[in-house]
């Protein structure tokens, strides 16, 4: 996007708005399918949060993120006041070498690197702070996913990485509070993902006949009264696996908005979120954001090919509502607690 003002320093981003035209081969599009394929500053559910939120506007109006675009029509983005670049240089550097970096992403920060604001980003903070720019990503975590983020700092080390990630020699292993009470111990779901031909929110995945091979291991780490902590072990790296394959398992992510949820019920959160609530939608969600935390990452160093493994401690979040799940145990009556 092209901005709107000129000669922005810092303390001007949050006035800013940036703005761009609609090509005639992006007309039939929507708003967030075009806003997610043309610019990286969000996936699609942080730019349907945006939409939403007021911030993006065609042709100087308020529109749905399900609009139909036209050739020639005007989008722009007010980007919300960037946090200040010191707040996000403090994310926890698990591993600093030479050829890349391992990071603790928390939960809620934003760590795509096209961002309309660069240096106010999550990794322009980071760069700065290590003397290295650029950084490049390896692979992405959404949003509200926490935990274990692989960045390289060379165009050489990107390419060897990332092709470890192709060939899926990257093992990763996730954490995740999950509805429900698995009988399993473990398991291996075995299901293909594609596109929710069903659901009218458009960036929604499923488990269909015709969709790409998609395989993840999970394993039982603890059963609460009414949830179960598990392990996960994605195989493959499809758009939303583990979320989908859960969904698909009967057992969605505590706190996911999208997956375990009925369009109406996702459009709900939407327009929640537009009129200011919380992000937990009063509390019925059961956490503020979906609880899965990239724990462990092993691949090759992209220099000497030795084994690189990092582990990343679940967060406070995820300490809290299990610590409340306990609690709920040790105050139900004897004999009620799942085992």
């Amino acid at each position: 996007m092209a901005a709107g003002v000129s000669g922005l320093g810092a303390a001007d981003a949050a006035a800013a708005v940036l703005a761009s035209t609609v090509p005639a081969n992006a007309a039939g599009q929507t708003l967030v399918a075009w806003l997610t394929g043309r610019f990286s500053y969000f996936d699609a559910e942080g730019w349907r949060t945006a939409i939403a939120a007021g911030q993006v506007q065609c042709n100087g109006t308020a529109v749905s993120a399900d609009t139909v675009l036209r050739a020639g029509d005007r989008v722009a983005f007010t980007p919300a006041a960037a946090p200040p670049a010191a707040a996000s240089a403090q994310v926890a550097v698990l591993c600093d070498d030479a050829d890349f970096v391992v990071v603790d992403k928390p939960p809620h920060l934003v760590a795509h690197h096209g961002g309309a604001f660069p240096q106010h980003t999550f990794v322009g903070a980071l760069a700065a702070r290590l003397g290295v720019a650029p950084l490049h990503f390896v692979h992405r975590l959404d949003r509200e996913t926490s935990g274990l983020l692989l960045l390289a700092k060379s165009a050489r080390a990107t390419a060897v990485l990332q092709a470890q990630f192709q060939a899926g020699t990257v093992r990763k292993s996730y954490r995740a509070i999950v509805h429900g009470v698995l009988a399993s111990e473990h398991g291996t779901l075995d299901a293909p993902i594609g596109r929710d031909d069903r659901s009218a929110v458009r960036v929604r995945r499923a488990v269909v006949p015709n969709g790409a091979p998609a395989r993840t291991q999970f394993r039982v780490c603890e059963r609460l009264p009414h949830h179960t902590v598990l392990e996960l072990q994605p195989q493959t790296g499809r758009t939303h696996q583990l979320r989908v394959h859960l969904e698909h398992l009967g057992h969605p992510l505590v706190g996911d908005k999208l997956y375990g949820r009925t369009d109406a019920e996702y459009q709900a959160w939407v327009q929640h979120l537009k009129l200011g609530g919380d992000r937990a939608l009063g509390g019925r969600l059961g956490a503020d954001r979906q609880l899965l935390h990239a724990e462990t990452l092993a691949f090759g160093h992209p220099r000497t090919g030795a084994a690189v493994v990092c582990h990343a401690p679940a967060p406070a979040d995820f300490a809290a509502f299990v610590a409340a799940q306990r609690q709920a145990v040790l105050g139900a009556p004897s004999g009620s607690a799942p085992k």
